[in-house]
C-alpha cells in the first residue's frame, strides 16, 4: 500500500506547487486586468477578470493532469481500456467512467488523481470567489463618474 501512497503523495505535492504558482500568475495577471479595464463598467470589468482566471485555472490543471499521466508512464502504470491522460483526466475530475482498469497492485492511484485533483478545483473556485469579491470592493471603492 505504501508503494502507491508514497508516489501519489509526491505527485500531488509537485501539483499543489504547480497551483500555487499558478495561483501566483492569477494575481499578478488579475492586477494588470485591473489596471487595463479600470474605465469600463462593473459588468465588464468582472467578465475580463473571470475570463482571464479562469483561463489560467484551465490551464493549470491540464498540466497537473498531465504531470499524473507522465507518472504513470514512469511508473509503468498500465492502463486497459484507454490511455494514459485520459485515464488521468478522468480520475483527477472524479468523473471516473469505470472502463479503463488499471494493474490489480495499483488500484489506490485512481483514487489518489482524484483527491489531488478534487482538492485541485475546489482551491480553483476559491480563486474564482476572491477574484469577485475583490473585484467587488474595488468596484465599491472606485469615484463615482463625474455627470
Amino acid at each position: 500500500m505504501l508503494s502507491q501512497l508514497f508516489p501519489g503523495f509526491i505527485v500531488s505535492f509537485i501539483n499543489f506547487a504547480i497551483h500555487a504558482l499558478m495561483t501566483g500568475v492569477i494575481i499578478v495577471a488579475t492586477r494588470r486586468t485591473a489596471n487595463a479595464t479600470d474605465h469600463l463598467d462593473v459588468f465588464w470589468r468582472l467578465t475580463a477578470l473571470l475570463f482571464v482566471t479562469t483561463i489560467v485555472l484551465m490551464c493549470g490543471h491540464v498540466i497537473e493532469i498531465t504531470v499524473w499521466a507522465v507518472y504513470y508512464r514512469w511508473g509503468g502504470i498500465e492502463v486497459v481500456n484507454t490511455d494514459l491522460f485520459e485515464f488521468a483526466f478522468e480520475n483527477y475530475t472524479a468523473l471516473g467512467y469505470g472502463d479503463p482498469i488499471v494493474q490489480e497492485n495499483q488500484k489506490l492511484i485512481g483514487p489518489l488523481t482524484a483527491l489531488n485533483g478534487l482538492l485541485l478545483i475546489g482551491w480553483s473556485v476559491a480563486i474564482i470567489f476572491e477574484v469577485m469579491r475583490m473585484a467587488e470592493i474595488q468596484v465599491g471603492r472606485r469615484k463615482p463618474r463625474p455627470e
